[in-house]
């Protein structure tokens, strides 16, 4: 367990303030002798429905994350795999490398901290200006393949962007929210309706108060999937997983050694083939 911290992330200032309240409402139930009969099957029906709607919403958008990191990635190296093996000039290899970089850098940051939304969504432009730029060095043939990958970098690029700006629809976790508050505050007056007023306030307190957290923390739980790239609880994404990892360029000879180190076979290198 390598931050303990991170699995109590669910507990926070709503935890506080849910507390708070549930204390509150159980001394000024027993203190004025208050009671009430409530179903609070509308208040359960307006937490639980909302509530397993927004945690599946969000569980969709980390695993729709997930793919789309994963393609970034692919794509990105499968354009720099392509100009490694494309006759261009050795600095402009380094130049492509130094842009794929930035690219991977700069938007693993954003999703991180949500900062430089604008230069994130003008990295997308990036590579085809790279393009355009070794135009005469390029056959036509070669460009028109490369097109391909960066259709699918700049498609999951933009929906990774969309992702971390838009999240689940405020409406309803308002709603959710208000439901716990409401059933924090009423819930005292309906425990002793049916129990009398001979309750402790340490009973009435300690059922309002785990109720009340129970509630609260899968609210909690939903609002750290609503941005799947925070690093604030234990299924944040691991963006560093994620970040461009060109390969050393090796020679002709090191390639086939690592290459019969895999496969366990022999496979002969003539000179002539470098």
């Amino acid at each position: 367990m390598k931050n303990p911290k991170k699995y109590l992330s669910f507990i926070n200032a709503q935890t506080l303030i849910v507390l708070c309240v549930a204390l509150i409402s159980s001394v000024v139930t027993l203190y004025f002798r208050l009671s009430i009969f409530l179903d609070f099957l509308v208040i359960g029906l307006m937490i639980f429905f909302p509530l397993t709607f927004l945690l599946r919403s969000s569980f969709r958008r980390r695993e729709k994350a997930l793919q789309y990191l994963s393609l970034f990635k692919a794509s990105l190296q499968s354009v720099y795999y392509a100009f490694q093996n494309a006759k261009i000039d050795e600095e402009r290899k380094a130049a492509l490398q130094h842009v794929a970089n930035n690219m991977s850098d700069k938007l693993l940051q954003y999703l991180l901290d949500g900062r430089d939304e604008a230069t994130v969504q003008d990295l997308s432009h990036a590579i085809f200006y790279f393009i355009a730029g070794e135009k005469k060095n390029l056959k036509g043939s070669f460009s028109q393949k490369i097109f391909l990958f960066i259709f699918r970098l700049n498609e999951s690029l933009e929906f990774l962007v969309a992702t971390k700006r838009h999240r689940t629809p405020w409406g309803v976790r308002a709603i959710v929210l208000f439901s716990i508050y409401t059933f924090v505050v009423f819930y005292p007056a309906s425990l002793l309706h049916e129990t009398g007023f001979d309750e402790p306030l340490w009973y009435v307190f300690l059922m309002t108060a785990f109720k009340g957290l129970l509630l609260i923390s899968l609210y909690n739980v939903q609002a750290l999937f609503e941005d799947p790239f925070n690093q604030k609880g234990p299924d944040g994404i691991r963006l560093n997983d994620f970040r461009f990892s060109p390969v050393i360029v090796q020679s002709n000879e090191e390639v086939m050694s690592n290459v019969e180190t895999m496969t366990g076979e022999t496979i002969p290198f003539e000179e002539g083939d470098e």
